[in-house]
């Protein structure tokens, strides 16, 4: 089967929402709006352009940290696996909706600053030459 892999600029229009699956896994979960922008040479200004909405599904411990770190109103960058899901609602109308699996999910940094909380790395032991990373490019050259 083929894969429709898609990269969106947009904003967060609802707040994220967690749902934990019986299995323990996470989900969170948002609708995300991408304005095309253009410029109108006769009024010399930028205008919105088509509005396109999309739910954005992150899993596992990108869900945590979607959950976290998101709120309705933050310009993000999306990048994952998109795609229609056709459903059937309590009257029984047939119904499609646009969702995009991510697969890297961050805030666009183009419209604000963030401070990183990275985890603590472990201690690499050092190798034989003292030198960190040597022994990376040795096996490399062999």
């Amino acid at each position: 089967m083929f894969e429709t892999h898609l990269t969106v600029a947009g904003r967060v229009v609802t707040e994220p929402t967690r749902h934990t699956f019986p299995n323990g896994d996470l989900k969170t979960s948002f609708r995300l709006m991408a304005v095309e922008r253009r410029f109108d040479r006769e009024a010399q200004e930028w205008v919105d352009g088509e509005r396109v909405f999309v739910t954005v599904n992150a899993y596992r411990r990108m869900a945590e940290g979607v959950a976290a770190s998101l709120v309705r109103g933050d310009s993000v960058l999306v990048t994952g696996r998109f795609y229609i899901r056709e459903y059937s609602t309590e009257n029984g109308e047939r119904r499609s909706a646009a969702e995009l699996d991510a697969r890297a999910l961050g805030p666009d940094l183009a419209w604000c600053s963030v401070v990183v909380d990275r985890p603590p790395r472990p201690m690499a032991p050092p190798s034989s030459s003292g030198t960190p990373g040597e022994e990376v490019v040795s096996q490399r050259a062999a």
